[in-house]
């Protein structure tokens, strides 16, 4: 069972994590969150951590497959001073905190654009960020699920050939609790001092960067090589001669 007196003492943020809500289990910390929010019960940086999700959300509506007590599935309130177009940046702002925090424990991983950890094509977590606009501006709940302690026969059936847990790679137990407080503390220097800047670390931490990939957009496939991301966060691929932006969609690599 996570220990939130432990997340608390290692927290060195300002705001992120000041407020933390903590279920035994759950179906999505996401709509958790946002049922805070609804009744009042969350400000900006408020936490929602579980030891078992039991309806994860990925991206376009995918399950998220996470082990009881093994996994960290949290969701953070964040409201962000940005510009409806640069919203995309919060999940590459979200990937690098992960990215810091797990070579912090040791843990070599990298990025997948726009919103995964990836070891290799296997992965680690993901990210699931989602927005509202108000009169006040945007309102984002960043979902972010981790494989930290699963050994091989703890993963899910379904993804047991596609994913790795940062225990896997490392050969060692990550106290969870640690970890969580150093996403946070990343996070919140990211947005509060980097996120103009947050695309060029990304890029270090790409796993595809230069490669050729194959990118699902709306049903239609374009192959060729991805070759970076905006200054607003979106991806970049060069095919056809000619340099396509692209907002979202599925990556894999391909030959």
């Amino acid at each position: 069972m996570l220990r939130i007196e432990l997340v608390e003492e290692y927290l060195t943020t300002r705001e992120l994590g000041r407020n933390i809500t903590y279920y035994p289990f759950t179906d999505s910390t996401n709509d958790d969150m946002w049922e805070l929010l609804d009744q009042g019960g969350a400000t900006g940086g408020h936490v929602v951590v579980t030891d078992e999700q039991r309806h994860g959300k990925g991206r376009q509506g995918r399950p998220w497959f996470s082990a009881a007590g093994l996994a960290l599935p949290f969701s953070v309130l964040l409201l962000p001073d940005l510009r409806l177009k640069q919203l995309g940046l919060l999940s590459l702002a979200a990937g690098v905190a992960v990215v810091r925090a797990l070579h912090e424990s040791r843990v070599a991983v990298q990025l997948k654009w726009p919103n995964d950890i990836v070891a290799g094509e296997l992965k680690v977590g993901g990210i699931l960020t989602e927005t509202r606009l108000v009169d006040e501006g945007p309102i984002a709940v960043q979902g972010i699920g981790l494989n930290v302690n699963e050994l091989a026969e703890d993963l899910a059936p379904e993804i047991s050939d596609t994913a790795v847990s940062a225990r896997m790679l490392s050969g060692s137990e990550i106290e969870r609790e640690l970890l969580l407080a150093r996403t946070l503390g990343h996070l919140e220097n990211i947005l509060d001092n980097e996120i103009e800047i947050i695309t060029d670390e990304w890029m270090k931490s790409c796993a595809h960067i230069g490669y050729t990939v194959c990118l699902t957009v709306e049903g239609q496939e374009v192959k060729g090589k991805f070759t970076g991301v905006t200054e607003d966060g979106y991806g970049l691929i060069a095919a056809d001669g000619e340099t396509h932006t692209v907002m979202a969609g599925d990556i894999r690599w391909c030959n």
